[in-house]
C-alpha cells in the first residue's frame, strides 16, 4: 500500500535536450563532447533506453576525465549521472561504485555538509535498502536528513523527501509509530510548498492514512485518505490504479469504523446490564 520511494536525480546538466531525433543528432556529432553525450543520454532516457543512457554517460565520463582530469567538479557530476543511470537500470553494485566516487569528490569540493552530499547519501541509502542492508540505509537516510535540515531548513522539498524516505523505511518494517511522525512532517512541508493538488502531497497523505490504519486510529486514517482521494481525483484518470486503490482502502476503513461503533455500543449496553444485575433491593 505504501508508495515506493522515488529516487531523486541530483545530476547537473549544462544543456537541455534538443528537439532533433536520435539519428539526426548522432549524425551531427562527429566528435561529441561530454556535454553533447549528456544531451544524447537525456534523449535516450526519454525513450527509456537505459543501456543507451549508460553508454552515453560512460562516454561523457571518459571525455570529462580527458579534458578536466579526475579531480574536477564536472567529473564528479559525470560520476553521479552514471550512478543514477545504473540505479535506474537496476545495476545496484555499479551504481554504488559511482556514487562513492562522486561522493568523495563532492565532499572534497563542497564539504561534508552540502546538499549535494546529502543527495548522494539518500541515493546510496536507497540502494542499501533494496539490498536489505537496513543498518547502512538507515544511517545514510539520517545523515541526509541532518544535512538538509542544517543547510536547507525545515521548509524545503528535499527535507520533505528525507522525511518521506525515513517514514517509508520504518513503515516497511511495520514500525508504524516510528513512521507516522516522518510522514506527517513530509505532508506538512508539501502542503506549504507544493500545489494543493500535487501528487507528492497525495502520496504523503496516503502514507499517513496507512500508518493510522495499522495503529487502529480509523477516523484519522479516513481523514487522511479522503485528502488523498480529493487530490488524485483532480489530477488522475478515474481508472488510475492508485486512485482505485485509495477508494478501496477508504471503503475498508469505513467498515472498520462501523464495526468499532457496533462493538462500542455492545460494550456499553453489556456494562449497563451488568451494573443493573448487581443492584439489590
Amino acid at each position: 500500500m505504501i508508495s515506493n520511494v522515488s529516487s531523486s536525480n541530483s545530476a547537473f546538466f549544462e544543456s537541455k535536450p534538443c528537439a532533433s531525433t536520435l539519428t539526426d543528432r548522432n549524425h551531427q556529432l562527429k566528435h561529441p563532447s561530454a556535454d553533447e553525450y549528456n544531451v544524447l543520454a537525456l534523449l535516450y532516457k526519454e525513450k527509456n533506453l537505459n543501456k543507451k543512457v549508460i553508454e552515453c554517460y560512460l562516454k561523457a565520463l571518459s571525455a570529462r576525465e580527458e579534458t578536466c582530469g579526475l579531480l574536477d567538479k564536472k567529473t564528479a557530476n559525470s560520476y553521479n549521472n552514471l550512478a543514477d543511470a545504473y540505479a535506474e537500470d537496476g545495476s545496484r553494485l555499479q551504481a554504488l561504485k559511482f556514487y562513492i566516487k562522486a561522493l568523495r569528490l563532492k565532499e572534497k569540493f563542497f564539504g561534508l555538509n552540502h546538499p549535494q552530499v546529502a543527495s548522494i547519501y539518500s541515493n546510496m541509502a536507497n540502494i542499501y535498502f533494496e539490498d536489505n542492508n537496513f543498518e547502512k540505509a538507515l544511517n545514510l537516510y539520517k545523515k541526509s536528513l541532518k544535512i538538509r535540515l542544517e543547510e536547507l531548513g525545515t521548509d524545503n522539498i528535499l527535507t520533505a523527501k528525507s522525511y518521506q524516505e525515513l517514514g517509508y523505511f520504518y513503515a516497511s518494517s511495520e514500525e508504524y509509530e516510528l513512521a507516522l511522525p516522518f510522514f506527517e512532517k513530509a505532508v506538512d512541508i508539501r502542503i506549504k510548498l507544493l500545489k494543493v493538488s500535487h501528487p507528492d502531497t497525495a502520496t504523503s497523505y496516503n502514507n499517513v492514512a496507512i500508518c493510522y490504519y495499522h495503529l487502529f486510529q480509523y477516523k484519522k486514517a479516513k481523514d487522511a485518505l479522503v485528502n488523498t482521494i480529493k487530490i488524485r481525483s483532480k489530477i488522475l484518470n478515474s481508472k488510475d490504479t492508485t486512485l482505485i486503490s485509495a477508494k478501496k482502502n477508504l471503503k475498508e476503513i469505513k467498515k472498520q469504523i462501523s464495526r468499532e461503533k457496533k462493538q462500542n455500543g455492545f460494550s456499553f449496553f453489556r456494562q449497563f446490564f451488568e451494573s443493573k444485575a448487581t443492584v439489590t433491593s
